[in-house]
């Protein structure tokens, strides 16, 4: 019985990963860029809903929707004025997403300050399944993370916007040949993955303390869940966010809580020397 309760655990754990590592990878596959600014998206989404929630008393879907629609607008403009100028480079656009990560989060010290806070849950209480014990909150986040998923996968398999972006993760020269506005569809991609990682945040902020550090977690994890999955694929990296988070509850719960953490990054170490563009990498792009 612990071990199909750790399972379903992993699980509920591995659908809100792999809507963090989604947007990442679509960065990933279509821009051709490390963005290491990632994260702090993951802190915004997280401080928009406190402040919507908790200082204007708005509630719990309205603040979500203000807070990762805020994120999906500061996505846009970095693109825009930051990001564009130094997208063909790699080094430029590493150093540039660090420092405006740096100094977003002290911009959120200055106007919040540093304290640790919480937010209230939105679904109350435990439900008991046959001796499994699942918390409504995570199974609400869940189910909202997969929707989303599912949501972006439909997106870019059955629109024309969506065609179009994985055309120009697969082949960007072409795509220019063609018509399609590459610069576009980059723009939009990247707001996309702010988007994404506000709505991680939104889900997971009644969960875990809210502070202004809490991005570089997420942007680790995201990272080694795409490397994992392989760079730019989007069914690796759904399957590996949940590989991450089953990993994490099996070792904390059989080998030890503080290597819990490492036991991913180990694995991903030897699926790295065994084979390097990870378990699903290809060169299609998303």
């Amino acid at each position: 019985m612990a071990f199909i309760q750790l399972v379903i655990s992993g699980v509920l754990q591995g659908g809100l990963y792999a809507l963090i590592a989604l947007g990442l990878t679509l960065t990933l596959g279509v821009m051709r860029i490390t963005d290491l600014s990632y994260g702090v998206y993951y802190t915004l989404g997280a401080y928009f809903s406190f402040f919507f929630i908790i200082k204007l008393g708005f509630n719990f879907v309205l603040a979500g929707i203000l807070s990762v629609v805020l994120a999906f607008l500061i996505g846009l403009l970095v693109e825009r004025l930051l990001l564009r100028r130094i997208i063909s480079d790699e080094l430029s656009v590493m150093i540039l997403t660090f420092a405006f990560a740096y100094a977003l989060e002290e911009i959120i010290v200055f106007v919040w300050g540093s304290p640790f806070r919480t937010l209230p849950p939105y679904a109350i209480g435990t439900l008991n399944i046959g001796g499994i014990l699942l918390e409504k909150q995570r199974l609400v986040s869940f189910a909202v993370a997969v929707v989303l998923i599912v949501l972006v996968l439909l997106f870019l398999k059955k629109t024309r916007f969506g065609k179009a972006l994985r055309m120009v993760s697969q082949q960007q020269h072409g795509a220019y040949l063609v018509g399609i506005d590459v610069q576009l569809i980059q723009r939009l991609t990247f707001a996309v993955g702010s988007f994404l990682a506000a709505s991680a945040a939104v889900l997971l902020s009644p969960i875990y303390l809210v502070y202004p550090a809490m991005g570089w977690s997420p942007l680790l994890k995201a990272f080694g869940i795409v490397i994992l999955g392989g760079m730019g694929s989007v069914k690796g990296t759904i399957i590996a966010a949940f590989a991450l988070a089953l990993i994490e509850v099996l070792s904390s719960y059989y080998i030890n809580q503080s290597l819990s953490q490492v036991s991913f990054f180990v694995v991903l170490i030897l699926v790295i020397l065994i084979r390097p563009s990870g378990l699903f990498g290809n060169r299609e792009g998303v």
